[in-house]
Formats: structure tokens, C-alpha cells, sequence
């Protein structure tokens, strides 16, 4: 009998463990979803533009492109920004003209008893006027899209470029290539568009009379699209002469490896008829084991006008070891006569370049502890004693800076002018009276 019940006993077991283990009691809660919140976008402070008070002053021109700290932790852009540094009796004060319409301002400069600026994404120029207490701003040109990814204008210059004795603007665009010409007709701005071509950036224009004809010619740097790897894209310089219709377009310098986003005309002998001319061509940059490695460093070149020919040959003035170098400019800092050249590289700091006068350059470090994307430089004569200052947006320091040559030290003494605002890149800087 015990071993009958034992094996009924056991059988029960059996079977109640299988039930178990197939069919459990009860179903397990559902896990909890946690409900979906939705993220507040983002709304950037409401735009301003700062009265000055007092005036005209003695000021700095820089435009800006700022960026906010969103809800996401991502940088959101803010509008278009102006900051004017103005110098008082008492120092340095700062006034704003933010501009909802684009994102960036690229330059801003003196023009007509206003204020000149060129937006990005939108891409527009205008004018922007203090009276009674107000800023007042005038769209000179709007342009309708030209069909790339983006619409922006990246430079401008203010100068005769056919012979008339009128002012033009000169305009270059990103995304595009294409470089406008603005001519003033009954009191409007009548805009020549040249040379669109897709996925092709302009950086800078120069303007400046390379052969002593007493017309100037103007430059520009199309290149290839710029890629976020770092690598470098091909591009060339290129030259713009009036022949009496139209602005004939010559290739002065074209580079394989790299491209220039720099060039210069400039005089630097003020009694000379015709301009010189420099590109600054950046760092050749190659992909190697997943990461972008420089081959060639930054490079100056000086280059010699054939007036019969009309061509352009080039020999080396400097070699800098940077990646880029977007600023080089000419003034005779240390009061010998002679102007020498500034180059503001992005993390090698300040650089003078003085002519030997015998086709060879001598290069010196001025700071190593200044730097930037941008890095962006302006030589003046802002407090009208008679010499030059060289005044630089440090953006990774966070300043602004005037140095001054010390002729007893030999060396160029800085001040700190003030803060450049956190989350800003400076693009560009020139001065006026405002």
C-alpha cells in the first residue's frame, strides 16, 4: 500500500509541475512606458538694435554669427549679429544690431553714413542708418536662390571696378560661385550676376589696380564645396578686367591640392602705380587611417603681374605651419616707412612678414596665444595719433586685442579691449566712425 501511495503521490508532483511550468497563474505585468514629453523648441531672445549714445566715435565694425545653448544641448543659430565697439574718453563700450533675417553676418563695413552688411542664410545686403535715436535699415538686394543647398553672400568690397568714377559693390556667394557686381542707376542698385556654377564657394573679394591703368581689376577665390572630413578641395584664383562692356574673366593661380580663401592687393608703396597681389593658400590636407592629415602647410604667395602677357608668375614669401590662415593684412606697424604684412593663422597666433627687398621675406611670431576659426585682424588708426594698431578677434581666448609696436622693446604691446561674447564666431572686422 505505501508503495502505491508513494507513486500516486509522486505522479501528482509530476503532473502539478508541469502545469506549472506550462501554464503560470498569472500573466506578468506589461513593463511601464513612460509617457512621451515633448521637447519645447527652442525660441532665441527677442532681437535687438542698440542706440548709441554720444558720438561719432571712433569704432569697430564686428560682424559676428552667434549661437545658443538649446533644449537639446545642440547649438541653435541666433540672428545675424553686429557688435559696434565704440572708443570714449572713459573706454571701450559695445553696442548690438541683431538681425532676424539671416544668421551670420560674413562683413560689415563703413559705406555712405551707414553701416554696410552682407547676411547668409538669408542672403542679403543692406544698409543700416542711426538717426534720432534709431537704427534704420534699407534691403539693397535680395537675391532670388540660386538653386544650392544654401544662400549666402560671403564678402564684399566697396570700389570703381570700371572706370566711371562711381563706386560699385562687389559681392561673392557661397554654394554657387556666382560673383555679383552692384552699380548704382537712378538711385537704385542694379546687380550683374556672373559665373553661377553649382556647388562652387567664393570666399573673398579683392579690389585693386594690379596694372597701373588706373582701373581697378577685382579677384576672387572660387573653390570647391568645402567638406566637413577636413580634406581639402581644389580651387583657383581668378581675375575680373573691364574691357568697356564687361568684366573679362583670367585665371591667376590655380591649385590642385588646395585652394585660397585669402588674397590681397595692395600698394605697399604708396607711390607705386600698380597694386601687389598675395593668396594665401590653405594647408593641403589628406585622409589617412581615418583621419585628416596635413601634407603641405599654409602658404603665401607674392605674385608678379606680366602686363603684355597678362599673367601672373608667383614665388614664396612665407610657409606657415597651420592649417588655414583667413586674414592677411598690410600697414606699416613698427613706423620704419615700409609696410609689412600681418597674417593671423587659426592656432599659430600672429605672424609679420617684412620685405626684404630682394625677393626673400623675413617671418616673425608677434603672439602665440591668439587664435580662431576665423582669426580675424584690422589695421587702423583708430585714436588718430599717427601710427597704425592691429586690433584681432581671439575667439578661442575670448578677447578683443590691439597691439601696438613698442619701439624701445622692439615688440608689440597688447591690450584687451574686451570680451568677445561666448558662443560668437567673428568673421570679419573694419572700422568707421559711428
Amino acid at each position: 500500500m505505501r508503495s502505491r501511495s508513494l507513486l500516486a503521490l509522486l505522479a501528482v508532483v509530476v503532473v502539478t509541475g508541469v502545469v506549472y511550468a506550462g501554464c503560470p497563474a498569472s500573466e506578468p505585468a506589461p513593463p511601464k512606458v513612460a509617457p512621451k514629453v515633448e521637447a519645447t523648441p527652442f525660441v532665441p531672445p527677442t532681437p535687438v538694435q542698440e542706440a548709441l549714445v554720444g558720438g561719432p566715435l571712433p569704432s569697430l565694425l564686428l560682424a559676428q554669427a552667434q549661437f545658443y545653448d538649446g533644449n537639446d544641448g545642440k547649438p541653435v543659430p541666433g540672428p545675424a549679429l553686429l557688435t559696434i565697439m565704440r572708443k570714449g574718453a572713459d573706454g571701450w563700450t559695445s553696442s548690438r544690431i541683431e538681425d532676424p533675417d539671416s544668421n551670420v553676418y560674413h562683413k560689415a563695413l563703413p559705406y555712405d553714413g551707414g553701416i554696410l552688411t552682407i547676411g547668409a542664410e538669408k542672403a542679403l545686403l543692406k544698409k543700416w542708418t542711426f538717426k534720432d535715436g534709431a537704427w534704420s535699415q534699407e534691403t539693397l538686394w535680395a537675391p532670388a536662390p540660386w538653386g544650392g543647398k544654401f544662400n549666402r553672400i560671403r564678402d564684399v568690397e566697396v570700389g570703381d571696378v570700371n572706370g566711371d568714377g562711381k563706386d560699385d559693390i562687389v559681392m561673392a556667394t557661397h554654394d554657387a560661385g556666382v560673383i555679383a557686381v552692384g552699380q548704382w542707376k537712378d538711385g537704385k542698385l542694379d546687380v550683374t550676376e556672373m559665373d553661377k556654377t553649382a556647388d562652387t564657394f567664393v570666399h573673398e573679394i579683392e579690389i585693386g589696380d594690379i596694372d597701373g591703368d588706373g582701373v581697378n581689376e577685382f579677384f576672387a577665390t572660387p573653390s570647391g564645396r568645402n567638406k566637413s572630413s577636413g580634406v581639402s578641395q581644389p580651387g583657383q584664383v581668378v581675375m575680373y578686367k573691364w574691357d568697356g562692356t564687361t568684366w573679362k574673366r583670367s585665371v591667376v593661380d590655380d591649385f590642385v591640392g588646395s585652394h585660397a580663401k585669402e588674397i590681397l592687393a595692395v600698394k605697399m608703396d604708396d607711390n607705386a602705380k600698380a597694386c601687389e597681389f598675395f593668396s594665401v593658400v590653405e594647408a593641403e590636407a589628406v585622409m589617412e587611417g581615418g583621419a585628416t592629415k596635413v601634407v603641405h602647410p599654409v602658404e603665401i604667395r607674392h605674385y608678379t603681374y606680366d602686363k603684355k602677357a597678362g599673367t601672373f608668375t608667383h614665388t614664396v614669401a612665407a610657409t606657415l605651419d597651420d592649417k588655414q590662415t583667413r586674414f592677411l593684412v598690410p600697414g606699416d606697424l613698427d613706423g620704419d616707412g615700409k609696410k609689412e604684412l600681418v597674417a593671423a593663422a587659426m592656432k599659430t597666433g600672429l605672424w609679420v612678414l617684412k620685405d626684404n627687398g630682394d625677393g626673400t621675406w623675413t617671418t616673425q611670431n608677434i603672439e602665440r596665444n591668439s587664435s580662431g576659426f576665423e582669426h580675424t585682424a584690422f589695421e587702423t588708426d583708430l585714436d588718430g595719433n599717427g601710427k597704425l594698431e592691429l586690433y584681432v578677434a581671439a575667439d578661442d581666448q575670448r578677447e578683443l586685442r590691439s597691439y601696438v609696436y613698442n619701439p624701445t622693446t622692439r615688440l608689440y604691446d597688447k591690450t584687451v579691449l574686451g570680451p568677445i561674447k561666448k558662443g560668437t564666431i567673428t568673421w570679419n572686422m573694419t572700422a568707421g566712425s559711428f
